[in-house]
C-alpha cells in the first residue's frame, strides 16, 4: 500500500479507502490506485483487512456438492444479494457423504468470515448449533432449532409430487429415499402420508446423494418381482439415476415407467431430459438466505428467524398414466 500510495502520490489511508471502496475517494481517484495497483502487482490480503479492521464485508458460503446444479443456483442467488450490499464471498466445498462438513465449516470460521450461509449441511442439529455459536450461521435447505434457516416445505412438495402420480392411476409407486440425517426426512414423511392416505403399500429403498448408486438401487427396484409403475426420487441427481437405470433397460420413462425428481435444477429443465420435478427455486432460497446472512450482520443479539417458501410441482415428459 505504501507502494502504491507513493506511485499515485497519494496517503496510505486514501489508497485503503479506494480498495475498500469506501466513500471520500472520487471515480478518478479510485480508477489511478487500482491501476497503480495493478501495474505493482498488489493484491490485498483481505482476510488481513478483516483483522485490522470491524469485519462485517465477507460471507462464508458452504455447498454441500459441486455436482448438483441447484448448489449452483443456490449461489447464484446469494452472490446477487452480496454484490449489491458489496460483500465478500469465501468458498467452502463439503462431500456427498457429509464427511467434510466440520473441516469445511472449520476453514471458514478461521477465514474470519462473519456469516457462515451453509447450503446442504449435513451435520447433526447439535453439531450445527455449536459451530453457529462460534461464527453466526443461516442454515439452508433444513432448519436447525435457534439458527437462522432458510427452508422450502419438503412435505408440501413430496406430497405434491405424490399425489400427481396417483392421480395419473399408478399404485405401485416406489419412493428412492436419501440417507436418514437431521433436517432431512420430510420428503419422506410426505410421500408416507400420502400413499397411507390413499390407501397404497408404501416401497421406500434408501439409496445416496451419488447418481450412479442411486441408477443401481432403481434397477434393482425394476428387476424385482413387484417392479414399481412410478419411482419418486428425493432428488434431481437421484432421478437422473433412474432414467439412467431405464434407459439400460430399453424402457421409455413416462409410458413405462413414471419418473419424478425434486429440486427442478437445470439439468432436469434439459430438451432430452425434460425431467417432471417439484421446483424449490433455488435462486430465491439463495436470496433469502443472503438475506438473513446481513441482518445478522447488522443485528449480532438478535433472535434466530426461520423463512419458509412452499416449493411447486412442474409436469414435464417423464410422468404419465401407467401402462396398460
Amino acid at each position: 500500500m505504501e507502494d502504491v500510495a507513493r506511485h499515485v502520490g497519494v496517503s496510505r489511508a486514501l489508497v485503503s479507502l479506494a480498495y475498500r471502496n469506501r466513500p471520500g475517494v472520487s471515480t478518478e481517484t479510485r480508477e489511478r490506485i487500482l491501476h497503480a495497483g495493478r501495474e505493482l502487482g498488489y493484491v490485498p490480503n483481505r482476510v488481513a483487512a478483516r483483522l485490522a479492521g470491524h469485519g462485517g464485508n465477507t460471507l462464508g458460503v458452504f455447498l454441500q456438492d459441486l455436482h448438483n446444479d441447484l448448489f449452483a443456483d443456490l449461489y447464484e442467488g446469494t452472490r446477487a444479494v452480496a454484490d449489491e450490499a458489496h460483500k465478500h464471498l469465501v468458498l467452502g466445498v463439503g462431500a456427498l457423504d457429509g464427511g467434510r462438513d466440520a473441516e469445511a465449516l472449520e476453514t471458514l470460521a478461521q477465514s474470519r468470515v462473519d456469516v457462515v450461509v451453509a447450503f446442504g449441511l449435513q451435520l447433526p442439529d447439535t453439531e450445527v448449533r455449536t459451530i453457529a455459536e462460534r461464527v453466526p450461521m443461516v442454515c439452508v435447505l433444513r432448519g436447525v432449532a435457534d439458527v437462522d434457516s432458510v427452508v422450502s416445505d419438503n412435505r408440501h412438495g413430496a406430497r405434491a409430487a405424490t399425489e400427481h402420480l396417483i392421480d395419473l392411476g399408478h399404485r405401485r409407486i416406489a419412493f428412492l429415499a436419501n440417507p436418514p440425517s437431521d433436517g432431512y426426512m420430510d420428503r419422506r414423511h410426505g410421500y408416507m402420508e400420502t400413499i397411507a392416505a390413499a390407501g397404497l403399500r408404501p416401497q421406500v429403498v434408501q439409496t445416496t446423494y451419488s447418481r450412479e448408486t442411486a441408477a443401481k438401487d432403481a434397477g434393482a427396484l425394476l428387476d424385482g418381482a413387484d417392479a414399481p409403475t412410478a419411482i419418486f426420487a428425493h432428488n434431481d441427481q437421484a432421478a437422473m439415476g433412474v432414467l439412467d437405470a431405464l434407459a439400460l433397460r430399453g424402457l421409455t420413462p413416462g409410458r413405462d415407467v413414471s419418473v419424478i425428481g425434486y429440486d427442478n435444477s437445470s439439468l432436469s429443465k434439459a430438451p432430452g431430459t425434460s425431467l417432471t420435478t417439484v421446483d424449490v427455486d433455488g435462486v430465491a432460497l439463495g436470496r433469502s438466505a443472503a438475506e438473513l446472512a446481513l441482518r445478522r450482520i447488522e443485528a449480532p443479539g438478535a433472535p434466530s428467524e426461520w423463512r419458509t417458501s412452499f416449493p411447486t410441482l412442474v409436469v414435464r415428459s417423464t410422468t404419465g398414466a401407467p401402462a396398460a
